[in-house]
């Protein structure tokens, strides 16, 4: 693991632990402002990179319709097929080894059961947040 994952997580967990020692009141505030905010945020971003991308596949379409960009998708896959070692290609079907994906797994479960009234508060926020977005 990376440092600085390490650290984010060190960081992570010393602000959980400072949290629990506040009432509940304050938890499902700070959960549900959080949750809120990040829930906005992320609708937003998502709203603007699906405008990104939708309209660069529109505009590419259009340009390979009136004759300005002529792609030759045999070529294409060719020439990726040729450059892309075996590894990277068995990556792209499955990144994860299942023993890293179990192991990521227990720690997030581990973050989210150690303060589960933060976390449900945090999950009620996005999904606020997601929704007056």
């Amino acid at each position: 693991m990376s440092r600085l994952s390490v650290n984010t997580v060190k960081s992570v967990k010393s602000t959980l632990n400072k949290l629990d020692s506040h009432s509940a009141y304050v938890q499902i505030a700070v959960g549900g402002g959080t949750g809120f905010l990040v829930g906005y945020v992320f609708f937003k971003v998502s709203k603007v990179l699906a405008i990104c991308i939708g309209s660069a596949i529109l505009t590419l379409e259009v340009a390979v319709e009136t004759g300005l960009i002529q792609i030759d998708w045999t070529k294409v896959t060719n020439q990726q097929n040729e450059r892309t070692p075996p590894i990277v290609r068995q990556m792209a079907v499955s990144p994860f080894t299942p023993m890293d994906y179990a192991i990521d797994v227990d720690k997030a479960k581990q973050i989210i059961l150690s303060s589960a009234r933060l976390s449900i508060a945090i999950l009620g926020g996005f999904l606020l947040g997601f929704g007056f977005s």
